[in-house]
């Protein structure tokens, strides 16, 4: 499988995080699965990654999309 027709999109409708496979039409979804849980365990393993727990009870990552920055804060629950 091409990895160029699989991306992840946001449903405003349902406000949900799919995992989607596309074909020729880009905006058109063929297959859909839920993975707003993946897109967060993932994020979570990054922010934290190499970190114990004594560490760090937050982190802060910055980051640009566009001509936007963004804070993004992370803490322990």
């Amino acid at each position: 499988m091409d990895m160029k027709s699989i991306g992840l999109r946001h449903s405003s409708l349902t406000d949900t995080i799919y995992l989607c496979r596309f074909g020729k039409d880009p905006g058109l979804a063929l297959d859909k699965r839920e993975a707003e849980q993946d897109v967060m365990t993932v994020l979570v393993e990054h922010l934290f990654h190499d970190m114990s727990s004594e560490d760090v009870s937050a982190v802060i990552k910055e980051f640009r999309l566009g001509d936007t920055s963004y804070k993004l804060t992370l803490e322990r629950a």
